[in-house]
């Protein structure tokens, strides 16, 4: 029997997108993270796989999305030479679109949007530059 007491901190589980179009967006994100899903109106499951903390859940909602995120997903593309650019192109090949690119501190980014307009970064891992 363990005498630690329950924590009041709660853990984050997922991140929820509201979309219009359950079945389209559940496929984008399934199709462009790798992993499996299932739809049981009004939400979407992405699947947890084992080496991620967090996973992605959607849900209808009947309004648009209206103006800026303001909470945006940061993805990292593996750190091979070419797998950011061929993140971007399967983002588009989804229907999404990729914008600009940004950098701080040695990162780089490139901002996209899913489908339904909805903001985030993908980078490519690498380590920060070295502070001089």
């Amino acid at each position: 029997m363990s005498d630690a007491s329950p924590s009041p901190t709660p853990r984050l589980i997922a991140a929820t997108i509201d979309c219009n179009d359950l079945q389209a967006m559940t496929r984008f994100w399934s199709e462009l993270l790798g992993v499996a899903s299932q739809i049981h109106e009004p939400f979407g499951f992405l699947a947890h796989p084992e080496d991620r903390r967090v996973t992605l859940w959607l849900q209808r909602v009947p309004e648009p999305r209206v103006g800026k995120n303001r909470v945006h997903l940061d993805l990292v593309a593996a750190d091979l030479e070419g797998l950011l650019d061929a993140t971007l192109r399967r983002i588009e090949e989804l229907g999404g679109s990729v914008g600009d690119e940004h950098g701080w501190e040695g990162f780089v980014w490139r901002t996209c949007t899913d489908p339904e307009g909805n903001v985030f970064d993908v980078m490519q891992a690498a380590d920060p530059a070295p502070e001089s």
